[in-house]
C-alpha cells in the first residue's frame, strides 16, 4: 500500500500545483478562426491523407457518410419530455448534428450541412432546453457549439446569428451564476459542486458553447473556462488513485467522454488543458477500461449500468494522451469491430464521429498487459482472466469498495463469469430510471439494485447498508491461480463477526467462489445467488448444469454438506419492475449450526481437455 499512497500524494500535489498555477495565469490568447474546436481544417487534412495509408480510417470515413446520409429524409427532434428529461432528444440531436457537421467536412456534400442546419434551428426553437435536467442542456449545448464551429464557412451571418443566439439564451443564460465564485443560486445548476458525471457532462457542454462564441462573450468565455477549472477537478477526483471509475463502466462512457471533450477543447482553444489532466488516476482510466470488459466481450457493468460496451472515441484519446500501446490496440480493434458490422444507416453513438477526431492509427507493438488487475477508491474491483485476445478464456470480476456512491447498487461480493464466449453470471444491470423513487426513497426496494439481485452472499433476507463499503483485503495473480477476497462485514452490520467472499481462478479454467462466516447471528441462513441467463439443470441437489448457446458450466458445491441448489426464475416483487425475461437464479441456501461457516461453490466451464480433481477447500486466510 505504501508505493501506491505515495503516488497517490505525490499525484494530488502535482494536480494541485498545476490547477494552482493554472488559475493564476488566465488565458489571454484570443480565438483562433473557425473552424477550431476539436477538429481544425489542418487536423482534418491531415486525417483524410492518413485514410489513403489506412484503411481502418478510411472506413471509417465512409461510415460517417454512410450514417449522414441516413439521415437526410429524418425528421427533427421535437420537444418531447420522457419523465423528467429531455435527455433522448438532446442526444439524438447531438448525433445527428455531428456526424452531418462532419460529412460535410469530409465531402463538401452541402445536404449534410443543410441537415445538420435544420436540426440546429428545430432545437434552438424550444422553449427551453429543459434546465431542470441540465443534462439536457449540456448535450445539446455540445451538438450546436461543434455544428456552430465546424458549419462556420457554410453559413449565412443569420444562420450563424440564430445559433449563437440559441446558445446563448438556452446555455450560456446560466454561465455566469453556476460559476459565481460564491456558488450558484439556482438550484438547478448544483451540477458544478458534485463528485459525478453530471460535472463532467455539464462542465462539458457549457464549455463548448463559451469557446464557440469566444469572439463574440470575450468575457463570458474566460468567466467560464475559469469556472471549469474549478469545477471540473471535483469529478476527477473520482478517478484516483487507480483509474476505476465508481459509478461503473457505462457511465466512464458518460463522465469520461465529456470530461475528454472539455480538455481537447481547452486545448483546442488554447493550447493547454492548464493541468487538469494531471488529476491522480487520471492516467490510467484507459486501464480501466481495458480490464473491465470481459472475454465475452461484455463489460463487467457494476453499478447502474448496461454489459454492453463497444469502440468508445475517449478511450482512444485518452491512450493516445497517456501514451498506452495496449490500451491504443484495444481501442482500434474495437473500431475495427464496430465497422465490421452494420455498414449503413443510423449509428447508435451519438459522439461516434469524434473516432475520426481522436483515431486509433495502429500502434508499435506493445507488451500484453497483466491478467489479473486490482483497483483500489471508491470502487474496490478485482478482474482475473485465463488469456487476453481469446473469447472463450474464462473471465471474472470481483465487485467491492462502496455502496455510496453516486449509481451504486448494491453489489458488494457480487461476481460476474465470462467463459467459452458465454457470460453465465450476470449483473442486471439498472431498471427503469421513471420507477417511482427510483433515485430516492424506494431504491432499495427494488430487485435489479439491491444485493438480492446480485450474485453475492446474503445473511438471510439483510439489504446491504447502503452507506458501508467493502474493501478487497487481498489479492495474489500467479501463473496457475490469482484470486482476490473482499471483507462484507461492514455492509451488513450486525449479522456476523467476520464475512468474507473469495473468488479464485485456478489453473486459468476454473473458479472457485468461497465464503467464510465467524460469528454468524445463530439461526442465520446464507443465501448463494448467481443470475443467469442459461437453462439450469439440476443433476442433483449439490451440482447444477447451466447451458447456453450451445456451452456448458458446471457448479458444484464443496462444501458445506448441507448445503443444496435451488433454481427459480429471477422475478421482482412488483409488476413496475423489469421482469427479467430469461434470467433465472441458482441460490445455495443452507443454515450453519453453529456461527461458523464455510459455504465453497466451483464453477467449471466446458472444457476439452482432462478433467481436473476438485480442490479442497482451505480457509481464506492460507489462500496464496
Amino acid at each position: 500500500m505504501r508505493p501506491m499512497l505515495l503516488r497517490l500524494l505525490l499525484g494530488l500535489l502535482v494536480f494541485s500545483a498545476a490547477v494552482r498555477a493554472a488559475e493564476s495565469d488566465p488565458p489571454a490568447r484570443p480565438p483562433a478562426p473557425h473552424p477550431r474546436l476539436l477538429l481544425d481544417d489542418a487536423a482534418l487534412r491531415a486525417a483524410v491523407a492518413a485514410a489513403e495509408s489506412d484503411p481502418l480510417r478510411a472506413a471509417l470515413h465512409r461510415r460517417i457518410v454512410a450514417a449522414a446520409t441516413a439521415e437526410l429524409g429524418t425528421k427533427p427532434v421535437a420537444r418531447v419530455l420522457v419523465g423528467p428529461r429531455l435527455l433522448d432528444k438532446s442526444r439524438t440531436a447531438l448525433g445527428r448534428i455531428l456526424v452531418s457537421s462532419l460529412a460535410y467536412r469530409l465531402t463538401g456534400d452541402k445536404r449534410f450541412a443543410a441537415r445538420a442546419l435544420l436540426e440546429m434551428r428545430a432545437v434552438s426553437a424550444f422553449a427551453d432546453w429543459n434546465p431542470s435536467h441540465f443534462l439536457d442542456v449540456a448535450e445539446l449545448s455540445l451538438a450546436l457549439a461543434l455544428g456552430y464551429d465546424w458549419l462556420h464557412a457554410a453559413l449565412t451571418p443569420d444562420e450563424r446569428a440564430e445559433i449563437r443566439s440559441s446558445l446563448q439564451r438556452h446555455a450560456l443564460v446560466f454561465a455566469r451564476d453556476a460559476y459565481a465564485p460564491e456558488g450558484p443560486k439556482d438550484k438547478r445548476l448544483w451540477f458544478v459542486k458534485a463528485h459525478h458525471n453530471w460535472n463532467q457532462v455539464c462542465n462539458g457542454g457549457l464549455l463548448a458553447a463559451a469557446l464557440a462564441l469566444a469572439e463574440d462573450e470575450p468575457d463570458l468565455a474566460r468567466t467560464v473556462v475559469a469556472g471549469v477549472r474549478r469545477s471540473l477537478p471535483l469529478a476527477m477526483t473520482a478517478y484516483a488513485p487507480d483509474g476505476a471509475y465508481p459509478e461503473g463502466p457505462g457511465y466512464w462512457g458518460y463522465g469520461t467522454s465529456y470530461n475528454v471533450v472539455a480538455l481537447a477543447l481547452l486545448e483546442s482553444a488554447y493550447g493547454t488543458d492548464f493541468g487538469l489532466s494531471a488529476a491522480p488516476g487520471f492516467d490510467r482510466t484507459a486501464d480501466y477500461r481495458l480490464h473491465i470488459q470481459g472475454t465475452s466481450g461484455l463489460a463487467f457493468n457494476h453499478a447502474d449500468g448496461g454489459a454492453r460496451i463497444g469502440a468508445q472515441a475517449e478511450y482512444t484519446w485518452l491512450a493516445r494522451r497517456f501514451g498506452l500501446p495496449t490500451a491504443l490496440a484495444h481501442s482500434r480493434a474495437l473500431l475495427e469491430t464496430a465497422l465490421a458490422g452494420e455498414r449503413s444507416g443510423r449509428v447508435g453513438d451519438r459522439l461516434f464521429a469524434l473516432h475520426a477526431v481522436w483515431f486509433p492509427a495502429a500502434p508499435a507493438a506493445a507488451a500484453p498487459a497483466p491478467l489479473d488487475r486490482r483497483f483500489n477508491g471508491p470502487a474496490e474491483l478485482v478482474t482475473l482472466r485465463g488469456a487476453w485476445g481469446d473469447p472463450r478464456a474464462v473471465f471474472v470480476g470481483l465487485k467491492g469498495g462502496s455502496n455510496a456512491v453516486n449509481h451504486s447498487h448494491l453489489d458488494a461480493g457480487s461476481f460476474v463469469l465470462d467463459a467459452g464466449g458465454v457470460r453465465w453470471a450476470e449483473d442486471l444491470g439498472p431498471d427503469n430510471y421513471n420507477l417511482s423513487a427510483y433515485f430516492g426513497a424506494k431504491r432499495w426496494t427494488y430487485y435489479r439494485l439491491n444485493n438480492f439481485s446480485h450474485n453475492t452472499l446474503t445473511p438471510g433476507d439483510t439489504l446491504q447498508d447502503p452507506k458501508a463499503s467493502a474493501p478487497v483485503v487481498a489479492f495474489a495473480s500467479q501463473p496457475g491461480r490469482a484470486f482476490g477476497v473482499v471483507d462484507l462485514t461492514p455492509v451488513y452490520p450486525g449479522q456476523a463477526d467476520k464475512l468474507l467472499r473469495g473468488v479464485a481462478l485456478l489453473d486459468r479454467r476454473r473458479v472457485l467462489v468461497q465464503d467464510e462466516a465467524a460469528g454468524l447471528k445463530p439461526g442465520t441462513p446464507l443465501v448463494w445467488r448467481l443470475h443467469t441467463a442459461a437453462a439450469i439443470d439440476l443433476a442433483d441437489p449439490r451440482h447444477a448444469v447451466l447451458t447456453l448457446n450451445g456451452r456448458t458450466l458446471r457448479a458444484k458445491i464443496l462444501a458445506p454438506a448441507d448445503a443444496v441448489f435451488t433454481a427459480a426464475a429471477a422475478t421482482p416483487p412488483t409488476a413496475a419492475e423489469n421482469r427479467n425475461a430469461g434470467i433465472s437464479v441458482l441460490s445455495a441456501r443452507f443454515t450453519p449450526a453453529g456461527g461458523q461457516a464455510r459455504l465453497a461453490v466451483l464453477l467449471t466451464p466446458q472444457d476439452e481437455g482432462a478433467a481436473a480433481a476438485d480442490p479442497v477447500p482451505v480457509a481464506l486466510a492460507d489462500w496464496k
